[in-house]
């Protein structure tokens, strides 16, 4: 299994580093799991997004949404994540896929607060669909309201919420549930990643990447 550690200094600027994650599944579920309506959870070499392994799952249809769910070993204090992005690939496998709606994509948990956002965009049976988004205000992040619903509150995520989240992260989830009913779905290609922005600083600093390989 490859583990990738990415760190980003900024030399003169001194600014702290950016700290990103990478979860390719190449040869495994990588400390990943499912939490909720779901079963089946396994790693599987057919139907990877960059040609190798990805993960998936299946829908117990009992009536909570479930989630994908981060291992904890990467989870406590990514205070560095902040405006920077988090991205990954979803497939569709079986399901209508049909419940998008207003409903929470993705769930970060921390400091007694929930927070989540929604893409907009549903899986698509047979094809990869690869979403982004940056992690602080200018994104539409809003405090969750209910975890099992999958539902979002009218509330924004404010600057100071999204960072207190941050920097004490105690759970990183992904919806794998997209139908009323029995579905299931894969996963691949999970990246924290520095930004755009943060990526056009190099220029004026140094780059240096840490690899962790098992």
């Amino acid at each position: 299994m490859k583990h990738e550690l990415l760190g980003i200094g900024f030399g003169a600027l001194a600014m702290p580093a950016v700290a990103g994650v990478a979860y390719s599944f190449e040869n495994d579920v990588m400390g990943w799991s499912v939490v909720s309506d779901a079963t089946g959870f396994t790693w599987d070499d057919t139907i990877g997004n960059n040609g190798l392994g990805a993960i998936r799952a299946r829908d117990v249809a009992n009536g909570d949404y479930w989630f994908f769910s981060a291992p904890s070993e990467n989870l406590g204090d990514v205070s560095g994540l902040y405006g920077n992005s988090i991205s990954y690939d979803i497939l569709g496998i079986t399901g209508n896929q049909g419940t998008g709606g207003s409903l929470a994509d993705v769930v970060l948990t921390g400091a007694g607060m929930s927070i989540g956002i929604n893409f907009g965009v549903q899986p698509i049976n047979g094809t990869w669909v690869s979403v982004s988004t940056l992690v602080d205000e200018s994104a539409d992040w809003m405090m969750v309201n209910s975890f099992a619903n999958a539902t979002l509150s009218d509330t924004d995520a404010t600057m100071s919420d999204i960072q207190a989240v941050l920097a004490d992260l105690d759970g990183f989830y992904i919806r794998g549930e997209y139908t009323i009913g029995g579905d299931s779905s894969a996963l691949d290609n999970v990246d924290f990643v520095p930004s755009p922005s943060a990526l056009a600083l190099l220029g004026m600093g140094g780059l240096m990447t840490a690899r962790r390989r098992r």
